[in-house]
């Protein structure tokens, strides 16, 4: 007869074997997802040309604000996915809108003497701001950001992300068919 300890110790391996063959035999499935019909976002696409379209452009109302940065009498605040309005602090009592750096999906930036790096989909962008009103890309970075490919602040049913058809720059709420992907 074995002693104790050494018969615990066989069916200690023995559990291990059974629960490793458990898992593998049912591990290799993956649920399938039904599929949804009925109200969700759907991702909003500009193509590789209207990425790369970086430029001056009279400024609109802010849609969604993010960042906020202050240099000097100029505040510069982030319109997510659109771009980033310049501000006139040097009158206090008469805050002005100067201008609107169209980037398109753009949800962060930052800004070095006179130079702007932001995210725009995948790519980090380096803009020359030293003349306000006629910005321009000095270089882009590809594929060293990771964007969202999810509606933010959403919980529900989305259509999934398509990178073939673009970079999202935002999510309108749809009537889906066959979506597959959520936040849940």
């Amino acid at each position: 007869m074995l002693p104790f300890d050494v018969l615990f110790a066989e069916m200690k391996i023995y559990l291990f074997y059974a629960l490793l063959l458990l898992a593998g035999a049912t591990g290799c499935e993956k649920p399938e997802r039904n599929f949804f019909f009925g109200d969700g976002k759907r991702p909003v696409y500009v193509t590789e040309d209207e990425l790369k379209d970086i430029r001056n452009e009279f400024p609109g109302n802010v849609q969604q604000s993010g960042t906020i940065f202050l240099r000097d009498t100029l505040l510069f605040l982030l319109d997510e996915q659109r771009g980033v309005f310049v501000y006139s602090l040097a009158d206090t009592l008469n805050t002005r809108v100067l201008t609107f750096f169209k980037i398109p999906a753009v949800t962060d930036f930052i800004i070095s003497g006179n130079i702007m790096y932001a995210d725009s989909w995948r790519d980090l962008v380096v803009i020359d701001i030293s003349d306000l009103y006629q910005i321009r890309e000095t270089s882009r970075i590809r594929d060293v950001v990771i964007p969202s490919l999810y509606p933010p602040g959403y919980f529900g049913i989305f259509e999934c992300v398509d990178e073939s058809k673009g970079a999202v720059v935002g999510w309108e709420d749809a009537y889906l068919e066959n979506a597959r992907c959520s936040t849940f």
